[in-house]
């Protein structure tokens, strides 16, 4: 997609969206082909697969700690009763 299709869908000005543009692809986390004076951007999806492995352990952590909340909240609501 060209920046001005991606700024279509969201409520940011065209400046902000070529920023995370400029971030993203700086991460290469998105292709730019060149096509006349236009630049359309691909994600790399190979790139974010390998991000939400890495995120994967994070969000098992998360996971059990609010398990763990969850379990002690119930214990202490029970209590008062």
């Amino acid at each position: 997609m060209t920046p001005n299709a991606i700024a279509e869908h969201f409520d940011i000005t065209r400046q902000s969206i070529s920023k995370h543009l400029r971030i993203l692809s700086e991460c290469d986390l998105l292709a730019q082909k060149h096509e006349g004076r236009e630049i359309f951007y691909e994600l790399k999806i190979d790139k974010m697969k390998e991000i939400d492995v890495w995120l994967d352990q994070f969000r098992k952590i998360m996971q059990q700690q609010f398990q763990q909340l969850d379990e002690v909240l119930i214990t202490l609501k029970n209590k008062k009763k």
